[in-house]
């Protein structure tokens, strides 16, 4: 069964309209399809037609099941036509990812999906990923399960710079997971009567030449109110010019199939596979590394820099990672309590996403972003609490971390370990 993640971290790209016209026009075309939705918006089923009151179990139960005793995924199974089966999403799942939502205390975390999908790989030909919004546990499943990835790109104002930033995160990802994936960038939303988005196209196509496709998603109101409606674009207007963009996918998805192998996955054994390793030749080869040790305590000062981050006439160039660790030198990092706030400072590189997932902010993964400050060159992020008792971890490119600049640690019930503060009442 191929499996082909549909990712972007960008709202309003057209990731869920891809993937559920996409998958409905391969199963029109006689492809046994499976779309499985691994984002907690849950939108595949409500674009599907799917009601949500009746979904009772979905992908969050099927990766927290008992998978090495015969695991059957047909009840939780949707058919939303002939040929084209959708695995949902509950509520379960937006909390799949906090420290004590079950997954981080399985020592497969991150092969979960691909472990259920083994399960269903003889019933389908190929297999599509609707990936969460932020980069996560969720995500790493997604593109450790899968062989390709299709990243749509809106051809909007902010779209060239956007698309460079979607393709070097989602590069380090795979790179980390050190397993080679096929990825293609999808151009969406374009609008054909707009000479900005041709120049945009036209942008694209010289900085991605070998990635992206030829074929475009244009910007059809029917979508829109197929999505509405919740039906495919084959059900809503069978033959329209939206159908033939997705059909021109399709043919393209099925003429292509990916240069890369699979990984095998035994599933008895899948908890035992040690982390490959990952050679620091590029930035992204060192961050991976570290990474791939646990969050290397060493502040980013101490080790050698490894590279630069490329540039072009269209994004500002950045300093070299050598000025960058030699400003954050004598800062000090983990919590601060400032006037402002409680500031979080962590040390990093520029091309890193960093956040904080901690019980103020319901553990969410993006809903505290910290920003790469040039002159100090760090990360932090400044968060005005009241007094109290708090918990976090530190998200680095997607992976929860405990901070190790804070020695205050808590241990849950599950077994994952968080930091903690104490915020007092000012006198």
């Amino acid at each position: 069964m191929r499996t082909i993640a549909i990712v972007n971290q960008k709202g309003g790209c057209g990731k869920t309209t891809t993937a559920i016209n996409l998958a409905a026009v391969l199963a029109k075309q006689g492809v046994r399809t499976l779309l499985v939705d691994m984002d907690p918006q849950s939108h595949c089923a409500a674009g599907l037609g799917v009601p949500e009151s009746r979904i009772e179990t979905g992908i969050a139960e099927a990766m927290l099941s008992d998978l090495d005793h015969g695991f059957d995924p047909a009840p939780m199974l949707w058919e939303v036509m002939h040929g084209l089966d959708l695995l949902p999403s509950t509520m379960m799942l937006a909390g799949l990812e906090a420290p004590d939502g079950g997954l981080y205390a399985l020592p497969d975390r991150d092969r979960r999906l691909a472990r259920v999908l083994q399960e269903c790989s003889v019933r389908y030909d190929i297999c599509l990923i609707d990936c969460s919004p932020s980069i996560g546990l969720l995500t790493y499943n997604a593109l450790r399960a899968s062989t390709q990835a299709l990243i749509p790109v809106e051809t909007g104002y902010f779209s060239l710079r956007g698309a460079r930033r979607q393709w070097g995160t989602i590069q380090s990802l795979i790179e980390r997971i050190a397993r080679p994936i096929q990825c293609n960038m999808l151009p969406t939303l374009f609008n054909p009567d707009s000479r900005l988005a041709a120049r945009i196209l036209e942008a694209l196509h010289q900085h991605f030449p070998d990635h992206l496709l030829s074929m475009v998603v244009r910007e059809h109101e029917p979508l829109r109110e197929a999505a509405s409606l919740g039906q495919p674009i084959t059900e809503f207007a069978p033959g329209s010019e939206a159908e033939q963009d997705y059909l021109a996918l399709a043919r393209w998805v099925i003429e292509h199939p990916p240069q890369v192998q699979p990984e095998l996955l035994d599933r008895r054994s899948a908890a035992s596979v040690p982390p490959p390793q990952v050679q620091p030749s590029t930035r992204v080869g060192e961050l991976a590394l570290r990474m791939q040790a646990g969050f290397d305590a060493t502040p980013a000062a101490a080790r050698e820099p490894v590279g630069t981050a490329p540039t072009d006439d269209v994004q500002e160039s950045e300093p070299p990672a050598s000025s960058i660790e030699a400003k954050s030198q004598e800062l000090d990092f983990g919590v601060i309590i400032t006037d402002q706030g409680i500031c979080f400072r962590q040390p990093g590189l520029p091309e890193q996403s960093m956040s904080i997932s901690a019980d103020f902010n319901g553990w969410s993964t993006s809903a505290t972003p910290m920003r790469f400050d040039r002159t100090l060159g760090c990360f932090q992020a400044i968060v005005p609490l009241p007094p109290g008792r708090y918990r976090y971890q530190v998200v680095i490119d997607g992976r929860s971390r405990i901070d190790p600049y804070n020695e205050s640690t808590i241990t849950g019930e599950t077994g994952a370990s968080t930091n903690s503060f104490t915020l007092n009442a000012a006198p």
